[in-house]
């Protein structure tokens, strides 16, 4: 099956290409040109709107009146992914926040049936904790909070070898509350490590960052800060060239002068629009609970009643548009940050972008960056 798309500024990883075609072909995009397409295939006229490759969400907590965590079964997962999707998020990783080992089982099980049942946008699990800073914890429950065990890192390590081909692990962990070993052996294993809830110095930050963490679990946010002497994971997340950061893009999370900091220091090729987003985002009540603690709606932000921050409202398309009005970088870094870039930290080779080849996984938005149709695949949702 073929379908075209015309008349639309299509936003490549290098340029905006304002008088060219795109043409998929059997949910995979066929070819991209400035010649006069056959007039027998079925055309969409963009009226001059963005077509950009479809997001990429590493960190989602929930959506849709839906928490992974209360649930972490094949129904949540589908409601998690159905409510970003309107947001232009295609590809995304359900997020588990600092749980028991039977729960982390649970949740790689449902990853695996969702999979299976073929929900779409589903690339992988991040497990967020519980092997983090007790002082960095942020809303995380104190009382799961524990050090890394033999069972968790042999499951881990087998749950990655068993679905390397499927789906990506990805797990946030402070690194200081373990020997860099383990970090290796799990990297090894297929794991993503990110450091992130980490009351680290610079130095064991780095060495983490050596032994193969490859990625800074929401640049600023729950770890260690940046001061003249002491840099930190703040600090060994901007100074280390070859990792990634996620950062949340809201105004709330982090000042927009720190995003500017982070994106000079990072580039678009290695800092990430994340959301963190909780069930609030795409539904419309201003409370739940997560692990026991009730969570609110207040002013743009959610947080407990001690006023601590509890994830966001964010969707992708809103960080999009956020990071474009905060930083004034162009739209082609932006569809970077929220597409390419963390398709690259998971290695997903097979989109993140409008290239030849890739997957038409695609978002349109109008002129004021709000999302006005999703494909994945070439089918339109």
């Amino acid at each position: 099956m073929q379908l075209a798309f015309t008349h639309g500024q299509i936003v490549t990883p290098d340029t905006i290409l304002t008088d060219h075609s795109l043409l998929i072909e059997n949910g995979v995009i066929k070819a991209i040109t400035d010649q006069p397409l056959p007039c027998d295939i079925p055309t969409i006229d963009l009226h001059h709107q963005i077509l950009l490759a479809g997001f990429i969400d590493i960190q989602v907590n929930g959506g849709g009146g839906c928490l992974f965590n209360d649930h972490p079964d094949v129904n949540s997962i589908s409601k998690i992914a159905a409510a970003h999707r309107a947001f232009g998020t295609t590809s995304l990783l359900p997020t588990l926040v600092s749980e028991e080992t039977t729960v982390i089982k649970k949740a790689i099980h449902a990853i695996e049936d969702a999979i299976q049942a073929g929900i779409k946008g589903i690339v992988g699990l991040h497990i967020e904790g519980p092997f983090i800073a007790m002082t960095r914890r942020g809303i995380h429950a104190a009382s799961k909070i524990r050090p890394i065990s033999e069972e968790d890192i042999n499951f881990l390590c087998d749950s990655s070898r068993k679905n390397k081909n499927n789906f990506r692990i990805l797990l946030t962990l402070a690194p200081e509350t373990m020997d860099a070993s383990i970090i290796t052996k799990l990297t090894e294993a297929g794991v993503i490590v990110s450091i992130g809830h980490s009351d680290s110095d610079y130095e064991t930050a780095m060495k983490a960052v050596k032994a193969g963490a490859s990625g800074f679990t929401h640049l600023f946010n729950a770890m260690s800060q940046n001061t003249s002497r002491a840099p930190a994971v703040v600090g060994a997340a901007l100074d280390s060239d070859n990792s990634y950061a996620g950062i949340i893009a809201d105004g709330e999370h982090v000042h927009p002068s720190n995003i500017r900091l982070a994106y000079k220091a990072k580039g678009a090729d290695h800092l990430m629009l994340i959301t963190d987003a909780m069930p609030l985002t795409g539904w419309e009540e201003d409370h739940f609970l997560l692990q026991g603690q009730m969570i609110y709606r207040r002013d743009g932000r959610i947080t407990d009643d001690k006023n601590v921050l509890a994830g966001s409202l964010l969707d992708t398309a809103t960080a999009f548009a956020n990071m474009v009005k905060m930083t004034d970088i162009s739209l082609v870094e932006a569809s970077r940050m929220a597409s390419l870039t963390p398709a690259r930290f998971l290695g997903l080779q097979d989109r993140g972008s409008i290239e030849i080849g890739k997957r038409a996984d695609l978002v349109v938005m109008d002129e004021s960056l709000k999302p006005q149709s999703v494909w994945i695949s070439g089918e339109k949702y």
